[in-house]
């Protein structure tokens, strides 16, 4: 499995929107959307601002993995 694609399942399987990703990253829901199926590249802020989310989530919810 590929590095983008645990991000798509993680998302999927907590039902997380794409939409709260982006806000939470400050980028448009098909800026995360295209990278997540690899057509863009993201600056390595927005992927850590994405990472952060997921640790934020882990700590607030029952995770599905």
């Amino acid at each position: 499995m590929k590095g983008r694609e645990r991000y798509i399942i993680f998302r999927k399987r907590n039902r997380i929107r794409l939409i709260d990703v982006s806000r939470y990253c400050g980028c448009s829901a098909s800026a995360i959307s295209q990278w997540e199926n690899n057509l863009i590249n993201l600056s390595d802020e927005l992927i850590a601002k994405y990472n952060e989310f997921i640790e934020e989530f882990e700590k607030k919810h029952k995770v599905r993995y």
